[in-house]
């Protein structure tokens, strides 16, 4: 008996003309995000800020991966020149008239900290919880898709270092959403076309190889 008992190739067109949307979601890229300041970034519905985010990244990583600066150096240099900046600026304003510079108490917040760490945990959760169904095979194309996503990705790994994965990984969450918010519809149709024939492709597997693989029967053991 096959493993797999899918729908037919009809009764898959109709779900996926039903459910156009990635992976069968409900909710928009923006609520997926959060619907906050961070979905607005990586969608760049405020395009300063995240310009001087990217500027900002790019930045740092030209240092510590074309000037070859350490981590602990950069920070300390960028430190220094932050103090004589500021100490620059106080000492000239008392001759100059100019107003001295502004430091605030708190930079951030204990909210701001505990409204992280909770969202952390609740995406942390829902990634974990979902992984968790891709291995127990509920969705075996997605299981396919993950599992050859997950060897590109540790192929990919052997040829950079972990600050250039890290830029790398940046660079595509700042550019793939709102590629794909610009070409949802298209995108949407040619992933609906490739888990077609992902399914289509793994029936034939089922079919023909797992199907037939022998298994055991389980027998009740009776206590003594």
């Amino acid at each position: 008996m096959p493993i797999y008992s899918g729908s037919s190739d009809s009764e898959d067109e109709r779900t996926y003309h039903n459910t156009t949307k990635l992976f069968t979601r409900q909710r928009s890229i923006h609520s997926i995000f959060g619907a906050g300041k961070v979905a607005d970034i990586l969608l760049w519905r405020e395009p300063k800020l995240a310009a001087t985010l990217v500027i900002g990244v790019s930045l740092l990583w030209f240092l510590m991966e074309v000037v070859q600066y350490n981590f602990i150096t950069l920070v300390c240099h960028a430190s220094m020149t932050s103090m004589l900046l500021f100490f620059i600026w106080s000492t000239a304003s008392d001759f100059l008239n100019w107003e001295r510079p502004i430091i605030p108490e708190v930079v951030l917040d204990e909210s701001s900290f505990t409204h992280l760490a909770t969202s952390f945990h609740v995406r942390f959760n829902q990634t974990l919880t979902k992984l968790l169904d891709i291995a127990c095979g509920r969705d075996p194309p997605l299981f396919f898709l993950t599992t050859i996503s997950l060897y590109i990705l540790s192929i990919i790994g052997t040829y950079f270092n972990f600050v250039n994965l890290l830029f790398i990984g940046f660079v595509s969450m700042q550019t793939l959403p709102v590629m794909y918010e610009m070409y949802e519809d298209d995108v949407d149709r040619v992933a609906g076309k490739l888990m077609r024939k992902m399914r289509r492709l793994y029936r034939k597997l089922d079919s023909s190889v797992l199907s037939k693989i022998p298994r055991g029967t389980v027998k009740n053991k009776k206590l003594t």
